[in-house]
């Protein structure tokens, strides 16, 4: 039934949206839209809608297959518009591909001991880049009820690259590789009206004025 690596789908199912019907997700750095995904859930069986967004070209492709119903953009999100240099693994690593000015250097030592032990492949592509708030603006998203963020180190940009004045977001999550790196994203999101929720892989935050908090 639940679809996520942590139990993501399930711990805000339980615990935050507990049935909610209808809602809206925006889902960064989808992959193929159903392997170890944390919006799957909500769309198959609560009927929700949203935005999916995959720069791996061949891994989009799947995407737009496995999930139809949503909108799904071949682009990776940063804090500006253009192009960006991407770190793009083929094989045992592709899940943990990014861009790499965000790129932790301790997750590209992992990335080289895990394609030398699996015999992986990396190589560095140029990608098209949007902003959430353009994202938003383009397809009319005032309410996004859960953001998901699973993008290798590019988590932050993401946040920051959101107009919060012109989208109310219920419930932001993002992956929590390095407790150093998350420690910033969670004093920004403070700022903009956020509370720690809940830790575990990811970091989710709820905004104080939604109405599923708990």
């Amino acid at each position: 039934m639940y679809h996520s690596q942590d139990k993501q789908d399930q711990y805000l199912e339980e615990n935050v949206f507990k049935g909610h019907k209808n809602g809206f997700f925006v889902d960064v750095g989808a992959h193929d839209g159903k392997t170890i995904n944390n919006t799957l859930y909500f769309e198959t069986n609560n009927n929700w809608k949203g935005i999916n967004v995959e720069p791996i070209t061949d891994v989009y492709q799947k995407l737009v297959i496995n999930r139809p119903n949503s909108i799904n953009l071949n682009c990776a999100v940063d804090e500006k518009e253009g192009e960006a240099d991407f770190i793009y693994n083929k094989g045992y690593t592709e899940m943990i591909s990014g861009l790499k000015n965000h790129y932790d250097l301790r997750h590209h030592t992992r990335l080289v001991n895990e394609n030398n032990y699996f015999g992986s492949i990396s190589n560095i592509i140029s990608i098209p880049t949007n902003t959430l708030s353009n994202i938003f603006k383009k397809y009319n998203v005032t309410h996004v009820n859960y953001l998901s963020i699973d993008v290798e180190g590019a988590e932050f940009a993401v946040i920051k690259s959101i107009d919060f004045d012109s989208v109310f977001i219920d419930v932001i999550g993002f992956e929590n590789n390095y407790n150093d790196t998350s420690v910033p994203i969670v004093e920004y999101l403070s700022t903009k009206g956020y509370n720690l929720l809940h830790t575990s892989m990811d970091i989710f935050m709820i905004h104080k004025n939604s109405k599923f908090i708990l």
